[in-house]
């Protein structure tokens, strides 16, 4: 079988949705996805519209998944693939639209949860970071540690464009309830 792999680190799940339903309307559809690295395979231009949610749960640990789980498919929805909370879902098309938070509400909760893990993930990143911070002092012209640091900061940047954007995202539907 014919397969395409792809790799996207965003941090952002609506573009996500945007890229993953762009490449179906392509006739590529979702497999498996681990750590940003994407598997499609061929299906039919168009044939498939993804969502992606992230669980409730506390750090990378979702709560009831098999519970979510059976429901979803109960509704004609397929959870083609899970990365601790992140799921991602796909129904027919030609089922007709589908959307999982379709009231202010349950988008705000969603996005809440979204900026809770970010700040968990940042809290890690930093608690990490302070170990560069350490070694760049005690070995200031050392490049391994200057390239790693950069990451490090990039990393943090982009969990924080993250958590900043939850945060309009929460305000603007807070301002249309």
């Amino acid at each position: 079988m014919n397969r395409m792999h792809k790799f996207l680190l965003t941090f952002d799940k609506d573009e996500e949705q945007v890229w993953l339903n762009g490449l179906c309307a392509q006739g590529w559809a979702l497999e498996h996805y681990a750590l940003g690295l994407y598997t499609f395979v061929p299906c039919e231009p168009g044939e498939y519209i993804y969502q992606i949610d992230l669980l409730p749960g506390h750090g990378f640990r979702a709560d009831g998944f098999d519970g979510y789980r059976e429901f979803m498919e109960d509704t004609g929805v397929e959870v083609v693939a899970r990365w601790f909370r992140w799921v991602f879902l796909r129904k027919r098309a030609e089922d007709g639209p589908f959307e999982i938070y379709t009231d202010a509400a349950s988008q705000i909760q969603m996005y809440e949860r979204i900026r809770r893990m970010f700040v968990f993930v940042l809290c890690l990143e930093l608690a990490c970071g302070c170990n560069f911070v350490a070694a760049l002092v005690r070995f200031p012209g050392d490049l391994f540690f200057r390239c790693m640091g950069a990451v490090l900061i990039l990393i943090i940047a982009a969990i924080l464009r993250t958590i900043v954007r939850c945060t309009r995202r929460i305000r603007e539907l807070r301002e249309r309830q």
